[in-house]
């Protein structure tokens, strides 16, 4: 079901992007529009006689925790997912797009996913790396990563229903995503990261947490978006889901998640690139180095 109405400037975004892109990311933080929008996306693309595969950290994020070592070793603490699980999803990811692309380079389907980025959560997909994907990454013709940028009413709007959702959740998968408290405590870390991009002054705040900012927000998001063709999607309007999930929305969509063999390869890459843990934490904790 199409949401978007056809006569606005939202919609005449998107549609470009289905008609001109073989792969469109949604970078940003959780509450800022980025699944309904996939599934819009997905909803536009089908409707021009496209596949859409879809690329999702909730979703792809999921077989790893069923892995046999990462319950042992890299389980969940608090509804945190652990830097190791973190960084082999990434790993996976890159090779996944990359196979993927190559899959499909001679027909109409498109690849449509959502890049947090924060706190490492698909942050392999915006860096430079000397590999087979890299250019299909940075070429502007193919690929497009969209910062959706609700204004602050939106944001506001979008808070509300997350906090509504998370204690009456309408479909399973909603359980997976980030809870209020964390919501909010990712954007409290993505001011730190904006104070070292030197975005905001040490003593804008005054020791007092920033109010959520489209400007900063899309500012912060375009420094670690450098190496990538990317730009705003300003999101000025709350679309209204009508009581069901963004997940029930459907549009002949495919996942993009890994196989058993896949989860199993991508952690012991991770545990063979990071043997020492302390060195693992840390380059997740640096996750902002693009």
């Amino acid at each position: 079901m199409l949401l978007i109405p056809e006569d606005s400037g939202l919609f005449q975004t998107l549609q470009r992007l289905v008609d001109n892109r073989k792969m469109v990311f949604l970078a940003g933080l959780p509450g800022t529009g980025k699944s309904l929008l996939l599934q819009q996306l997905a909803i536009m693309a089908s409707d021009s006689g496209r596949t859409p595969h879809l690329l999702q950290w909730d979703v792809c994020r999921l077989p790893f925790l069923t892995n046999a070592r990462v319950k042992e070793h890299y389980h969940e603490v608090d509804g945190i997912t652990h830097a190791g699980v973190r960084k082999a999803v990434g790993m996976w990811s890159r090779r996944a797009v990359g196979n993927w692309a190559e899959a499909h380079c001679g027909d109409r389907d498109i690849l449509i996913g959502e890049v947090p980025i924060i706190g490492n959560r698909l942050v392999e997909l915006v860096r430079t790396e000397p590999d087979r994907v890299e250019p299909l990454l940075a070429d502007a013709h193919y690929t497009y990563f969209g910062i959706p940028t609700p204004s602050r009413q939106v944001r506001k709007l979008i808070e509300a229903q997350r906090e509504a959702r998370s204690a009456r959740p309408l479909h399973e998968r909603e359980k997976g995503d980030a809870q209020p408290g964390i919501m909010y405590a990712l954007w409290e870390d993505l001011c730190a990261v904006a104070l070292r991009f030197g975005l905001v002054d040490e003593g804008d705040n005054d020791g007092r947490t920033i109010e959520y900012d489209p400007g900063l927000y899309c500012d912060t998001y375009s420094v670690l978006l450098k190496r990538r063709p990317a730009g705003r999607i300003d999101l000025d309007m709350l679309l209204s889901t009508e009581g069901r999930s963004v997940y029930d929305l459907s549009a002949g969509q495919r996942d993009l998640v890994p196989t058993e063999a896949e989860v199993a390869t991508a952690i012991q890459d991770m545990e063979e690139q990071f043997p020492d843990p302390d060195q693992l934490n840390l380059s997740v904790d640096r996750w902002y180095e693009v």
